[in-house]
């Protein structure tokens, strides 16, 4: 993914296909008019918080996928521009539920990021991911120290 654009990145989050009692509401994914480089942020951070959850290797763990704010900033920098662009990124997700906070920065998948990005299709993406594997991993090296 490291290679990729905003623009591809964003295009890859697929949507749940709308359900017989969603389209009497109108209603659609809060995400799906969002600027590029949020649903990147999305697309990343479903692959950290909810993959995991999918992965048979990675469900071994036992524990509640988390990723460091900080350490997926750092990472994706290149993608998500600026600190403060990605902090209102995060207030975004947070107010929409698609990511939850814990202590000291730590991020979990909210409902949201749960349920309206299509898992089958995304889990086909990030299946494939050499860099979601590192990310994870580093994840569970600095959840152990």
């Amino acid at each position: 993914m490291g290679n990729l654009s905003v623009r591809e990145i964003s295009s890859l989050l697929p949507e749940i296909p709308k359900r017989r009692v969603d389209m009497d509401k109108g209603d659609s994914p809060v995400h799906k008019n969002w600027d590029p480089v949020t649903r990147s942020a999305l697309v990343i951070l479903w692959g950290l918080l909810v993959y995991p959850r999918l992965d048979p290797d990675m469900r071994k763990r036992e524990k509640e996928p988390v990723a460091d704010r900080n350490v997926v900033y750092e990472h994706f920098r290149e993608h998500i521009g600026s600190r403060q662009k990605w902090e209102e990124i995060l207030a975004r997700l947070k107010q929409y539920d698609y990511i939850r906070y814990r202590d000291g920065g730590k991020l979990t998948a909210g409902t949201r990021l749960l349920t309206t990005v299509d898992a089958a299709k995304m889990y086909k993406v990030y299946r494939t991911s050499v860099l979601v594997r590192r990310l994870n991993q580093l994840a569970s090296q600095k959840s152990e120290e």
